[in-house]
């Protein structure tokens, strides 16, 4: 028996919870990077998803001419949104991960091939029972098959979940608690509808899963880099005010300072799109460099800093080399029109009357001067203006 009332109600703060959402964000924001426009989509689907939802409840059961045809074209019609949504929140994790839409054209036609087979599955149930059934009576029943959507939907839903904690130490960890706290209560809701038919909390719990993560998109802004995808300028400050605070950790406070070699040849010679290019490049490869709880910021322009806790000197000399390392392989792959060479100095917070302007000072100081120990080895050419 269904609780009209409560999925109503249900639905109802759904859907004002995203409308305000939608009216609190703005144009730029939704109609900007792919990954936002992704965001925006999934807020869509699930506002079609609450209205549908609630006119499928409404008129089931009831025998007016033309509802149990409509009761048929709107379920089927919400199994394939809901599909629709899931395969959706995979390709936004993955972008959020890795930023790369070459990876999304080249993965995702086979990851959308379970999706595809469901969807087919709900056309043909328009004009026979596949996956529910409505009866003369206008009852929407499930069939035995009713599982296999609902399996491939929760797979989407597992296959992001799966694709940040797995890369939650290389790429972008800070959207790593935001997609956990995404899935709770997509999952409770779901759980409860799924065993408890009539009752309807799965959009709730969908749109609460969305406002969390918009809160982080929001606060992301703030505090990443959008071209390298590394934590900011502003982010290091604070990060570095807080840790220098820190006493008794066991272990140094220290950081490493770069700076791409001639990367104004780069912008110079093949233009500043580019120039982005190496900048996002540069920031794959430090991401892929450091260790789980090193810092990776773009400092600004083309330099960046690495802050980090080490035993001794030879923890940053093995970061350094993981760095020239992944440099190496990038420009061995051939896949840009330019190679990326870092010049690096490091630096080692001192535990007495140390201070963070003074630690970033000897990084930058250690940085120019293995750029100048190159120039001095025709490594680079002499310039005239730091």
């Amino acid at each position: 028996m269904t609780n009209l009332p409560a999925v109503f109600i249900a639905n109802g703060i759904a859907i004002v919870l995203l409308v305000v959402l939608l009216l609190s964000s703005n144009r730029n924001m939704r109609y900007g990077l792919l990954d936002n426009k992704i965001f925006y989509a999934m807020v869509a689907f699930t506002i079609l998803q609450c209205f549908m939802e609630s006119a499928a409840f409404f008129i089931d059961g009831k025998l007016i001419p033309g509802y149990r045809i409509l009761s048929i074209i709107l379920n089927c019609v919400l199994y394939i949104t809901d599909l629709v949504f899931a395969f959706l929140w995979t390709v936004y994790a993955d972008l959020k991960l890795f930023s790369d839409t070459g990876r999304l054209k080249k993965v995702y036609p086979f990851v959308a091939i379970p999706a595809v087979l469901v969807i087919i599955g709900c056309i043909v149930n328009l004009f026979t029972p596949v996956f529910f059934s409505v009866s003369d009576a206008n009852i929407y029943q499930r069939t035995g098959l009713y599982i296999i959507p609902y399996i491939v939907t929760y797979l989407y839903l597992a296959y992001g979940a799966i694709l940040v904690y797995s890369y939650r130490n290389k790429v972008k960890r800070y959207f790593f608690l935001p997609a956990i706290i995404f899935m709770i209560p997509i999952i409770i809701g779901s759980l409860i509808q799924y065993f408890v038919y009539g009752l309807s909390l799965v959009w709730a719990g969908v749109a609460i899963a969305l406002v969390s993560l918009y809160i982080n998109v929001q606060n992301e802004a703030s505090c990443i880099d959008a071209l390298s995808g590394l934590f900011s300028r502003q982010y290091l400050n604070r990060y570095l005010y807080s840790e220098s605070r820190k006493n008794g950790t066991g272990k140094a406070l220290a950081g490493i300072m770069l700076d791409i070699d001639e990367f104004k040849k780069i912008n110079d010679k093949f233009g500043h799109q580019v120039g982005d290019e190496a900048i996002t490049a540069a920031g794959h490869i430090l991401r892929n460099s450091v260790c789980a709880g090193d810092l990776v910021t773009r400092y600004a322009g083309d330099e960046f800093v690495i802050v980090m806790r080490v035993e001794d000197e030879k923890d940053i000399q093995d970061t350094i080399q993981q760095i020239i390392k992944n440099t190496e392989s990038f420009n061995a792959s051939g896949k840009s029109l330019y190679k990326l060479q870092f010049s690096m100095g490091y630096s080692i917070y001192g535990p007495h009357g140390d201070t963070v302007d003074a630690f970033l000072k000897r990084m930058d100081e250690a940085m120019y001067k293995d750029k100048k120990e190159k120039r001095e080895k025709n490594i680079l050419p002499e310039r005239r203006n730091r």
